[in-house]
C-alpha cells in the first residue's frame, strides 16, 4: 500500500483455514502485498496440508518466502518483506 509520501506500510492478515477454498483469501491478500498469518488448527491434517501447499505454491510464484511459525501456524511474506528470527 502506497502512502502519500510513496512508502509502503506493510500489512499483517490473520486467517484461520478449515477448507481448501477458504485458501483463495490468503493468495488475495499476499497478491495486494499483505502478510499472512494463517491458523490450521481447526483443519483436518490432510486438508491443512493441501492448503499449505495451495499457498505455499502461490507465494512461491510471487517471489514470496514461508515460515512455519508452530505446527499448525504459517506465516506467508510477499516479496519485499524480510522475516527474520531472534
Amino acid at each position: 500500500m502506497d502512502s502519500p509520501f510513496g512508502i509502503w506500510f506493510p500489512q499483517v492478515t490473520i486467517l484461520r483455514s478449515r477448507r481448501l477454498s477458504d485458501a483463495q483469501a490468503a493468495v488475495e491478500a499476499i497478491r495486494q502485498r499483505h502478510c499472512v498469518l494463517l491458523q490450521l488448527d481447526d483443519a483436518a491434517p490432510e486438508e491443512a496440508q493441501r492448503i499449505i501447499d495451495f499457498i505455499a505454491g502461490a507465494v512461491s510464484a510471487l517471489d514470496g518466502q514461508v515460515e512455519r511459525i508452530s505446527d499448525a501456524t504459517f506465516l506467508f511474506a510477499p516479496a519485499g518483506v524480510t522475516v527474520s528470527h531472534s
